[in-house]
C-alpha cells in the first residue's frame, strides 16, 4: 500500500476556537489482579531504549511525531508507553499523546472529515495494529511484530500532506520488525525475572522442609515420648528423650543460620567455577584447614540453576569438614568422564562417627546428608559418602545435562 497523506496542515500548539478538544479515552484494560500488558510498564529502562529508537524512526520518516504502545496476547492495546514530537503533551504522560495530537489537528475539528466520522479521534482502540499503511491523513501505522507474534504498533503522525516513497515501506516494516524484537525481549526479561523469583522461594520452601520442618516433627515426637516418661517417672527415658530433644534443638539451630548465610550470599555471578576458587582461596583464613583445588574440568558451562546446587553440595561437604572432621587437610576436585562430571571433597581427619549411608531424620538432626541427596537427585545424580581412619570422602556424580534441562530447551 503506498504511504500517502494528503489533508490540510495542523500541529499548532494553540488551538483556535472550535468544537471542545478531545478527551483522552480509556484503552480496553483488562482488570483482573495481576494481569498486566506485556511489556507496557513503561520502566526508565524500556524507554530509555525505545526512545531514541523512536525519534530516529521519526526523523528518519520526515515524520513530525510518533508513539509505540503495545498488545497484549490477546490483541488487546494498551495506552503508549513512549511518545516523541506530540505538541502540548506534558512531559511523562504518553497515554495522552494520541488526544494531544488530534487535538492539535484541524481535520478533529471538521465534522465532514474521515477522522470524525469514523471516530478515530482520541481513539486508539480503533486504530489497526496488524497492517501496515495509512490510518488517517496524518497517522501511518507500522506493526511491531516478532517470531510472527504482533507485540505492538508504532504511529507515526504528519502535520501536513507529505508523500511517502513506495520504496520506504519494506524499510519501516523492518523497522517495526526490530521494535518489536525490543519490546518482545524486555517482555522475556521481566519473565524470566518473575521465574528466577518463583524459583527463588521455590528453593528456600525446599530447604526449610528439608532442614527445619523434619527437625521439628522429629522434636514434636521425642516431645511425645518425654511427656509419657514423666508420667510414668520413668527418669532414664526422660533425660534420654531430653538429650534427644536438645540435640535436635541445636541442630535446627545450625542448620537455619546455614540457611541464612546461604541466601544472604548469592550464587557468584562469573559462575560456578569463579565461586569454587574463591572458596578454596579463602577457606582457610576462614577455617584453619587447608584446602586444595584441583580443577580437571575447565570447560564445565551449567545452566545457574545447577551451579546452585552444585556449590550447595560443596558448601555443606566443606561444612562438614570444619564441624566434624578436625582435619589439617582437604581437597577438592572436579574431572569430567563420559558418564559426566565428578566433584571429590574429601579430608585428613577422623571420619564420620555413624554409616553415612543411615543417616537420616531420625538420627537426632543429623539432616546434611539427607539435602545433598536431594540436591544431587534435582542434578540428576547421586552423592556417596565414604569414611574410614584416614578421613571422609564426599563423591558427587551427576550428567552434564538432566532430562528437565533438555525439556526446557
Amino acid at each position: 500500500m503506498p504511504l500517502l497523506h494528503a489533508g490540510s496542515s495542523c500541529a499548532a500548539v494553540s488551538l483556535p476556537a472550535g468544537p471542545a478538544p478531545v478527551t483522552p479515552q480509556p484503552s480496553h484494560r483488562d482488570e483482573r489482579p495481576g494481569r498486566q500488558p506485556a511489556g507496557a510498564q513503561p520502566s526508565a529502562e524500556l524507554e530509555a531504549i525505545i526512545e531514541p529508537m523512536l525519534a530516529a524512526i521519526v526523523r528518519l520518516a520526515d515524520a513530525d511525531a510518533g508513539t509505540v504502545r503495545v498488545i497484549t496476547a490477546d490483541g488487546t492495546c494498551y495506552e503508549p508507553v513512549v511518545a516523541v514530537g506530540i505538541p502540548g503533551l506534558a512531559s511523562g504522560a504518553p497515554a495522552d499523546a494520541r488526544s494531544a495530537w488530534c487535538n492539535a489537528c484541524s481535520e478533529s475539528r471538521d465534522g465532514d472529515s474521515d477522522c470524525v466520522r469514523n471516530d478515530y479521534c482520541g481513539h486508539d482502540e480503533r486504530f489497526p495494529i496488524t497492517t501496515l499503511g495509512a490510518v488517517c491523513k496524518h497517522i501511518v501505522s507500522v506493526p511491531l511484530r516478532h517470531a510472527d507474534t504482533s507485540v505492538g504498533v508504532l504511529n507515526l503522525m504528519f502535520a501536513a500532506e507529505r508523500p511517502i516513497p513506495e520504496a520506504m515501506t519494506p524499510l519501516l516494516q523492518a523497522t517495526g520488525d526490530l521494535l518489536g524484537m525490543t519490546l518482545d525481549n524486555a517482555r522475556l526479561a521481566r519473565e524470566n525475572l518473575r521465574i528466577r523469583l518463583t524459583n527463588e522461594r521455590q528453593m528456600l520452601a525446599n530447604e526449610v522442609h528439608d532442614s527445619l520442618a523434619q527437625g521439628l516433627t522429629y522434636m514434636r515426637m521425642r516431645m511425645s515420648l518425654l511427656r509419657d516418661a514423666i508420667r510414668g517417672a520413668d527418669e532414664l527415658k526422660a533425660h534420654k528423650f531430653w538429650g534427644d530433644v536438645d540435640d535436635t534443638l541445636g541442630n535446627s539451630q545450625r542448620r537455619l543460620r546455614e540457611l541464612i548465610t546461604y541466601f544472604r550470599s548469592r550464587m557468584d555471578p562469573q559462575g560456578l567455577l569463579h565461586a569454587l576458587t574463591e572458596t578454596s582461596d579463602r577457606f582457610f583464613d576462614r577455617t584453619g584447614v587447608a584446602l586444595e583445588f584441583v580443577n580437571n574440568a575447565p570447560d564445565l558451562c551449567l545452566p545457574p540453576e545447577r551451579e546452585i546446587e552444585v556449590f550447595h553440595i560443596v558448601q555443606e561437604s566443606l561444612a562438614n569438614i570444619c564441624r566434624h572432621a578436625h582435619a589439617r587437610h582437604a581437597k577438592l576436585l572436579l574431572s569430567r568422564d563420559d558418564a559426566g562430571f565428578l566433584i571429590v571433597v574429601e579430608d585428613d581427619g577422623v571420619g564420620m562417627a555413624a554409616d553415612p549411608a543411615s543417616a537420616d531424620q531420625d538420627d537426632s538432626g543429623h539432616y546434611g546428608v539427607a539435602i545433598m541427596q536431594e540436591r544431587a537427585r534435582r542434578l540428576g545424580g547421586s552423592v556417596v559418602l565414604k569414611s574410614g581412619p584416614s578421613g571422609a570422602r564426599v563423591e558427587l556424580r551427576f550428567p552434564e545435562q538432566h532430562a528437565h534441562d533438555e525439556v526446557r530447551s
